[in-house]
Formats: C-alpha cells, structure tokens, sequence
C-alpha cells in the first residue's frame, strides 16, 4: 500500500510516497549515506541490531529525504499538508511540525526497524493528525485484537495490556535516541520537533495507561 504527503510552504511543494512493503526492498547497507544515518551513530541503547552485521539504521535511510528537505524550516511555518491514501484524502493547514510529525511517524512505522515495526500494521490504517484520545483507541484496539487471535489459537493473551506498556516504553527510548539523528542533522527546529513531538505522545501512551483508558469510556461502547 502507498501513502502520499504532499506539503506546500513558501512557494515550493514536496512529494512523499511510502510504501508500507519497501522495508523488503531497500538496501539498507549502503555504503553513502551520511554520518548520521550509520548505524553506530546515536544507535538506540535498546536497539537489537549488530553494527557487525548492519552499516545503518534502517529508520535513518528512509527519514534522510524528509530530514534534509526540511533542515532549515522552523516548526512554526505554515504548511499545507495534503495526504492521500487508497480510501481518502486529508488535508489541513498546520505548523510544519505537525506534519513532519506524521509524515516521520509513518516512515519509520514502516522501515526495516525490527522496534518500529510493530506499528506496521496500524500504519495500514494510518490516520494524519491524530490526537492522544484517537492514538490510545486505535493502538489499544488493534493490541487487544492481537490478543483475542492469540486467545482463538490457544496462546496466552495479555488482557491487562502489560506487554503494550512495555513495548511503549521501547517505544520511547528509541525516539528519543532517533532524535539525536535528526537533531544532528537539522540547522532549524521543525524536523527536531516533529521528533519531540513523537516522544511525547509515546510517553502519554506509556504513562498511566489504565487512567488514560478510563477517561475514554464515554467514546466506547456502553
């Protein structure tokens, strides 16, 4: 499946095209890539890839177009953002970080990252712009539809959500760490931000999931 983000700002428009099955297809050792992309770089402290066997993070490659674009674009510009996926298309005006944001989101969801790519299956489903409130409905509800099909074919199902808790927290740490990448190759802040901003809504899935799930319940079923 092939997801597009076009984004307008100050005369010039941008093209993003991301296949949800290139990770298959990419070379992820090439030898040119800048130092930021190489995998001993900033590496995530939770990442299970050996720099033996990798040259660079997988996540970078795919980031680095994105990265470089908008290195010298601050996060308070306004962009157009346009994103088309096979059933519709969203568009919005927003803060370039706001974009960056989701348009980096899908791509990493989507790369050869063996952390990142748990998240492959919703970005099936990707949904641009999307708040805490329909981020917790969406991860919790495909979580929970993993743990049913787990409990259909007589595997022990996590009902109490510990195992997304935890995968959140891995979550966490490898933003985080993908952050100082982007930071290192970034002379403005949107791209850093749109990172910045990604950590902190894996930290408001990760903190106190139970509560935040409470709050929800108006917007399940009764």
């Amino acid at each position: 499946m092939v997801i597009e983000y076009v984004l307008r700002a100050a005369g010039e428009e941008h093209r993003f095209e991301v296949d949800s099955e290139r990770a298959s297809k990419t070379d992820y050792d090439a030898t040119d890539e800048p130092f930021w992309v190489k995998l001993d770089y900033n590496k995530c402290t939770n990442c299970p890839l050996s720099e033996t066997e990798h040259t660079n993070c997988p996540a970078a490659v795919d980031a680095r177009r994105i990265t470089e674009t908008y290195k010298d674009m601050v996060s308070t510009e306004t962009v157009q953002v346009e994103v088309r996926t096979p059933e519709r298309t969203y568009v919005k005006e927003t803060d370039s970080q706001s974009a960056l944001r989701g348009l980096l989101g899908l791509v990493m969801a989507t790369s050869g990252c063996p952390t990142l790519s748990h998240f492959k299956g919703l970005a099936q489903t990707h949904l641009p712009f999307s708040n805490i409130e329909e981020t917790l409905l969406r991860v919790v509800g495909a979580y929970l539809i993993q743990q049913f099909i787990r409990n259909q074919e007589g595997e022990e199902p996590d009902w109490e959500l510990k195992n997304l808790n935890t995968f959140y927290e891995e979550l966490q740490e490898v933003n985080r760490c993908f952050k100082g990448r982007i930071d290192a190759a970034s002379q403005q802040d949107a791209n850093m931000n749109a990172l910045g901003s990604l950590v902190y809504l894996a930290m408001g899935v990760s903190f106190s999931l139970e509560d935040q799930l409470a709050n929800l319940r108006e917007m399940v079923f009764n």
